[in-house]
């Protein structure tokens, strides 16, 4: 596990409360020992032998795990987290879990909404079936939410429009796109999401 977390990698820290979630850099990695930095404003999410979650990646794929916080140090700004090496999982090969989610949200061309669906899901973008008439040339302003209600708003880029059309129905647009504009907070918030469902499916 030292080999794969080391000094300068970047992580991402999720506390009870999402709203402390951040990324930062490993400061110091020793054994099963990693010091991170931390803002004033999020070290007061977190207190020792709180159990938070973490992520990582690494050459190998996405490493999930989840430390128990040793120490706090208020004055330097640094959390100290513990691990277990036997609780960490690797996970695929790529910087962002993708899943497949079926959830309706909203769509703003303007002055117009619609409602979509989404295909897939990532904290880099999303795959929808819509009837909007999206176009590459332009970014749209979304909302959506995951498990805990909380809106996530931001701008969706279309990067691939392909029309499917059905038998006496309309047709409907399949879209691939990338987020603009995320929030940090609310990309970890995807993130932690994707993960978790990637890995209930894989337990199933």
């Amino acid at each position: 596990m030292k080999k794969l977390l080391k000094k300068n990698q970047k992580i991402y820290i999720i506390p009870e409360d999402i709203k402390g979630a951040f990324s930062t850099k490993i400061i110091k990695s020793a054994k099963n020992i990693l010091e991170i930095q931390i803002t004033a404003d999020d070290i007061a999410f977190y207190n020792p032998d709180d159990n938070i979650e973490a992520f990582s990646v690494v050459n190998e794929g996405v490493l999930y795990f989840k430390p128990r916080v040793a120490e706090v140090d208020k004055k330097e700004n640094v959390l100290k987290i513990e691990f277990d090496e036997k609780n960490c999982n690797l996970l695929q090969r790529r910087e962002y879990t993708r899943i497949d989610i079926e959830k309706e949200f909203t769509l703003k061309d303007g002055e117009t909404e619609y409602v979509c669906t989404m295909m897939d899901l990532s904290a880099g973008g999303l795959k929808i079936l819509t009837n909007a008439p999206l176009t590459t040339e332009k970014d749209y302003e979304i909302e959506f939410s995951l498990e805990s209600n909380i809106p996530i708003q931001c701008f969706f880029k279309p990067i691939r429009v392909a029309e499917v059309k059905g038998k006496n129905k309309p047709a409907k647009n399949i879209v691939s796109g990338r987020f603009i504009a995320l929030k940090n907070i609310d990309k970890i918030a995807i993130v932690q999401f994707c993960f978790k469902k990637q890995m209930e499916n894989k337990n199933k």
